[in-house]
């Protein structure tokens, strides 16, 4: 479904600094964008959607709907357009015919809704065309790993821009004989 190297990997020392890449990531966000989070229980892929969903301006709780598949925020954008932020979470999904069940493929298609799915693991291959993914990696107590692959031409211009301002600057060729200057 991704390459194998990321195009930006991340590390996150706290959940604090999970939720500043997040709203810095939302910043650059817009209606139609579908991101896909991935990794193991506890990793931060919520903590990620609060960073997101406060980037936004959602002024309630965010938490997962484990429970109820799908919630929906309302926010706006960096330019003031009204947003809604749906949060998916398919942990309990337990067959692929379900995903019919919960207004999935209204969410991805709502031009105003920016589609967050948690466990995206388990949607079937190629449900959406352009998607970022972010894989979670806990590496200690408090820090993470997050690693995102761009599928298309716009998540790569959402990496890029997630880049020039965590990290600041363009992506470094690693071709050989490359040189920068």
């Amino acid at each position: 479904m991704t390459q194998r190297v990321p195009a930006l990997d991340l590390v996150s020392h706290s959940p604090d600094q999970t939720r500043q890449f997040a709203a810095t990531l939302a910043r650059h966000l817009r209606g139609g964008d579908v991101l896909l989070l991935q990794g193991p229980l506890g990793s931060g892929k919520t903590t990620f959607v609060q960073g997101l969903a406060r980037g936004l301006g959602v002024r309630e709780y965010v938490q997962s709907p484990t429970f109820i598949l799908v919630m929906e925020h309302r926010g706006t954008l960096s330019d003031g357009t009204p947003i809604r932020l749906y949060h998916i979470d398919l942990y309990r999904l337990e067959e692929a015919r379900e995903l019919a069940t919960f207004g999935l493929e209204d969410c991805l298609s709502d031009p105003a809704g920016i589609t967050v799915i948690e466990w995206s693991e388990r949607l079937p291959e190629h449900w959406v065309d352009e998607y970022l993914v972010v894989r979670f990696e806990p590496l200690a107590d408090t820090k993470r790993r997050l690693a995102f692959f761009p599928v298309g031409e716009r998540a790569r211009e959402l990496v890029e821009a997630l880049r020039k301002e965590v990290v600041g600057g363009a992506k470094r060729s690693t071709a050989p004989g490359h040189r920068d200057g």
